[in-house]
């Protein structure tokens, strides 16, 4: 909690009496009585830098961090829109990057850091421009300081970035009640004199060869009895919820125990054009919330809870949101838009040919979809297989083993018999067991078109390499509907266990030009939660998760079990196999995933 002494235009006329000096003060009452109740202390993320000034040229970036009260086994992520910073390496406390050369103009962007529930960590990085190199810049950690009317002796911290080798800092200041006594790497200090009069200012200025001068306020109170201060609000549990390219829920809780009356209270938030606006509530004391809406979107915001109690303004501690990228329209045809499971079709690859089944199950009163394939006419097997996951599609119904062509994709493409070969069987794409609700169901998994060649020895059998991801993937299901795209791949391919399968036709299926796929994959989209009841369409990004599970089709997988290597961001997965991943959904976070949020 701080208590903001400054005068607002918006503020209600006369409700302030007295116009103070804009102050902050932090107020560690509330922490400190939590660790005493042995609350476990919320994280806290530390940085040593949060701004980088690099020159044009490639280079690596080297960010160390910290983290208070950290939560075992759980580790920092990061995220940056930047194409042109690349990680190289993510150490426990610190993450090394690659900083490719710019051909162009100077260009900025922002890393944020994240960890667990602690509030996010904005780092902007500025590269200049082609050929151009940086030059120095004074860094000070603070730039006002309040100091009492006794004989004090302070140090005031800074950094010079991109220092020129031989050159030291100088600081000066026109008070003869401020002696500079040692000016050391990255802390000035100074001896300051007893005040005995009025209070009274100065400042302190910084200077470097080649960079600005940098004036450090310098506040003194005077020798006079302080006002007896009147008893403070407590403010906690800050948090921003529901996040989207344009809204955010704020919440607070709001207690008050003194005697003076409460004017006004509410949340005061600012985003990219700087001015700072107010949500109010009501004056009464609890837990408070407001959503706003209206945003930005891929913004960062600040906020806090105010309230103002008889003549004085109190705050919060600020705290920062980031609200969501606006969501791209969809590039190509999309069957279905109300199906999250979906894959842009290509028309203007006449490879590929589409089916979308219906089954006989009703849900919510219509028939419901049974799974979309995308099948090649080149490969003669399928590229991939979108379904949804859920409870609903699963019943009694035996395996029906109704090997057949399917009828939508022309018949000379397909397999014409349920022959093998190649040391392959037949591997479903959508599992059998995943389709027992009716004989119709289960009968529509076994047409050609959802079959490929499986290595029968160690890939497609009892601890198989694919029969072992499939009961990881099972057990990731959800209460809420989980959407799954399954697919093959035909080039050459190595996978995160260094396997690697290179690209060959085999006879199968009662024809001699089938290729056999190097690698297969399972492309997942759920809720975090997994019981919230909503749409995955109609969820902000935080609250979903999805990621690649990808495995070389290959007999070395027999008895491995899922890991974190064989995953990759379904981004990485479009670049890899040129389809576009889950379009019906604008917030999924395609960009990254984390690994622990998986179990792995």
């Amino acid at each position: 909690m701080m208590k903001k002494n400054h005068n607002f235009g918006w503020w209600i006329a006369g409700l302030l009496l007295l116009a103070l000096p804009a102050t902050f003060t932090a107020c560690e009452k509330q922490e400190q009585e939590k660790q005493e109740e042995g609350v476990k202390a919320k994280p806290v993320l530390h940085i040593e830098e949060d701004l980088f000034l690099l020159n044009s040229e490639e280079q690596e970036l080297f960010i160390r961090f910290t983290v208070e009260n950290p939560i075992e086994g759980v580790k920092a992520e990061w995220r940056c829109s930047a194409s042109w910073i690349e990680e190289i390496k993510a150490e426990t406390s610190s993450l090394l990057f690659r900083v490719e050369a710019n051909p162009g103009k100077e260009r900025s962007t922002t890393l944020r850091l994240y960890y667990a529930d602690a509030d996010l960590v904005p780092i902007k990085i500025t590269q200049a421009a082609a050929g151009e190199q940086v030059g120095p810049t004074i860094r000070v950690e603070q730039g006002s300081y309040n100091l009492a009317a006794t004989e004090e002796d302070i140090s005031i911290g800074y950094t010079i970035l991109n220092p020129t080798e031989g050159s030291s800092l100088k600081a000066s200041t026109p008070a003869d009640w401020v002696h500079v006594y040692a000016v050391e790497e990255e802390t000035i200090s100074m001896l300051i004199d007893a005040n005995l009069d009025e209070p009274r200012s100065t400042t302190l200025t910084l200077s470097y060869p080649g960079a600005s001068n940098v004036q450090v306020s310098l506040h003194q109170a005077g020798n006079e009895e302080p006002d007896p201060q009147p008893e403070a609000p407590t403010f906690s549990n800050l948090s921003a919820s529901a996040i989207s390219a344009s809204t955010a829920t704020l919440s607070c809780r709001f207690d008050y125990a003194g005697s003076e009356t409460i004017h006004e209270a509410g949340f005061c938030y600012r985003g990219p054009s700087g001015n700072e606006q107010e949500a109010k509530v009501t004056l009464s004391t609890g837990n408070k919330s407001v959503t706003l809406s209206n945003l930005e979107s891929d913004s960062d915001y600040d906020w806090y809870f105010y309230a103002v109690i008889g003549e004085e303004l109190y705050t919060s501690d600020t705290k920062r949101f980031h609200t969501e990228a606006e969501a791209k329209p969809i590039e190509g045809k999309v069957h279905r838009t109300t199906w999250p499971e979906l894959c842009v079709e290509d028309e203007s690859n006449s490879d590929y040919y589409y089916a979308h089944h219906i089954t006989d199950v009703t849900m919510g009163g219509n028939k419901a979809r049974n799974y979309t394939v995308c099948f090649s006419a080149k490969h003669h097997c399928p590229v991939w297989v979108a379904a949804p996951r859920h409870d609903a599609y699963e019943g009694s119904t035996n395996r029906t083993d109704a090997y057949k062509q399917d009828p939508q994709i022309p018949s000379n493409l397909q397999y014409n018999s349920k022959s093998t070969g190649g040391g392959c069987n037949k591997g479903h794409m959508l599992g059998s067991a995943e389709r027992t609700a009716s004989s119709t169901t289960n009968k529509q998994v076994f047409y050609y078109s959802n079959i490929a060649p499986q290595y029968s020895s160690g890939f497609n059998t009892g601890g198989g390499g694919w029969n072992t991801l499939e009961d990881w993937i099972d057990k990731k299901v959800c209460s809420d509907t989980t959407y799954l795209v399954i697919g093959t791949y035909f080039e050459k391919y190595t996978d995160g266990y260094g396997v690697s399968a290179s690209p060959k036709k085999i006879e199968f299926g009662g024809r001699s030009d089938v290729s056999c796929p190097t690698m297969f994959y399972v492309a997942v989209l759920r809720t975090k939660k997994g019981n919230t009841g909503k749409s995955v369409i109609k969820c902000a990004k935080n609250e979903l998760m999805c990621a690649a599970f990808v495995r070389t089709h290959s007999n070395e997988h027999k008895g491995q079990k899922v890991t974190s290597r064989e995953m990759m961001s379904i981004a990485d997965l479009e670049k890899l196999t040129g389809h576009q991943f889950f379009v019906n959904v604008p917030n999924a976070p395609k960009e990254s995933f984390t690994a622990s949020e998986w179990g792995l």
